[in-house]
């Protein structure tokens, strides 16, 4: 799953109305690798915040099979400007502050973990996961969602007296 957290957005709010409006045309996969290459590691190389504008995502646009004026006018529509504060809401909700942020069956992990550290919570759930009982097609539904951590849940989702 993929949700927008725009955590800077005087430089990056374009791009994520681009990216929104790119998954209208069926191409969100696309925009997001070339905005990486083409755009991210640019600015990351030499501070360039120009590599993150608009007009610089606009000149690559067409290369990955963007129409740049449908891609524009989709950026600005309430569409996807509603994506990205809906997207933002929700986030908010499970406590998503920072990127990157990862949940591994219902364990919050925020920030980048090297390698190992990944390993370790991925083998911990699945220990866990292999001695509950149920069956890994039904895991994520019985265990995670249903019984979830409870202040992820709303008054509504805890049901009466949580």
């Amino acid at each position: 799953m993929f949700k927008n957290l725009v955590v800077h957005p005087q430089q990056v709010q374009r791009a994520h109305l681009a990216g929104c409006a790119a998954a209208k045309q069926g191409k969100f996969v696309e925009f997001y690798q070339a905005f990486w290459e083409k755009s991210f590691a640019p600015y990351a190389a030499a501070r360039d915040g120009s590599k993150l504008s608009e007009e610089a995502i606009m000149s690559w646009a067409p290369s990955v099979g963007l129409d740049a004026g449908k891609l524009k006018a989709d950026m600005d529509s309430q569409d996807c400007q509603g994506r990205l504060a809906g997207d933002a809401q929700e986030l908010s909700k499970f406590q998503v502050n920072s990127t990157p942020t990862f949940f591994i069956n219902g364990i919050h992990v925020g920030g980048a973990l090297p390698k190992e550290g990944f390993k370790q919570v991925i083998d911990e759930r699945l220990k866990i996961a292999e001695a509950s009982g149920v069956s890994a097609a039904e895991y994520y539904d019985k265990e995670v969602l249903a019984k979830g951590v409870p202040q992820f849940r709303s008054k509504a989702e805890a049901g009466p007296g949580h």
